[in-house]
């Protein structure tokens, strides 16, 4: 049986669309046009994923979120017409995976749900790309076949983001795994690593390939033409 998914809008449109095009890929899909249909069931059935959207008539979407995630820790990517950053910061800060601001499109979304439901690797040991490698293990990276020279942070960058399976990762998130929480950085001074990591791995510095920015928001790791080792297991 495909993966289980639930997804949650007041837009008839939408809710059509989106099974049409989830099913045609293998998921069983499930709909609902209200929060309280919604939490019900959840309450319910196992899912592997659910679409919700924060505009809601009844109990909100954002209320949806709070009770999914006081019980679950089920993937949630969050639609929404509102494009506001603090909007997207208050999903993410409650608990959701990913954020999607309407209009988008299919092939976008189709892209984080494989994200959220693909076969991860819990601690890589190395990457490779089409472009350059990583040996999470020795620290030892190539470009070309070139050696390249990462300094500690950019390493612990890049394992977060390739851990990552191209979800998601917030400013916050990102640097609390990095320098934790006894030594205060901000995002200025972080965005000077990204900009290095891309000068040194990417083809095209300027127009990254593999570390993809959210403004405002984060980052992710982009590794299509990517292939891990280490130990995998199902996300």
């Amino acid at each position: 049986m495909g993966k289980r998914i639930l997804v949650v809008d007041d837009e008839v449109q939408i809710l059509r669309a989106l099974r049409i095009n989830l099913e045609a890929r293998g998921y069983v899909v499930t709909t609902s046009q209200g929060g309280d249909e919604a939490l019900r069931f959840v309450r319910d059935n196992e899912l592997d994923l659910v679409i919700l959207d924060l505009e809601l008539p009844g109990t909100s979407g954002l209320e949806v979120l709070k009770t999914i995630r006081s019980k679950s820790e089920v993937p949630v990517i969050i639609l929404s017409a509102r494009s506001g950053d603090p909007e997207k910061m208050l999903a993410l800060d409650e608990g959701a995976n990913d954020y999607l601001a309407k209009p988008f499109g299919m092939g976008d979304l189709i892209m984080r749900v494989r994200a959220l439901l693909q076969v991860n690797v819990n601690d890589p040991s190395g990457l490779s790309t089409t472009d350059f490698t990583l040996d999470f293990v020795n620290s030892v990276a190539t470009r070309g076949g070139e050696p390249v020279e990462l300094t500690t942070v950019e390493w612990k960058i890049l394992h977060v983001l390739v851990l990552s399976g191209g979800r998601l990762v917030t400013d916050r998130q990102l640097l609390k795994e990095v320098f934790g929480d006894d030594e205060p950085h901000d995002a200025a001074h972080f965005r000077h690593h990204i900009t290095q990591i891309r000068r040194k791995l990417e083809p095209e510095p300027a127009r990254p390939r593999y570390v993809r920015t959210e403004p405002g928001i984060g980052y992710r790791f982009y590794g299509s033409n990517a292939s891990l080792a280490g130990q995998a297991k199902r996300a």
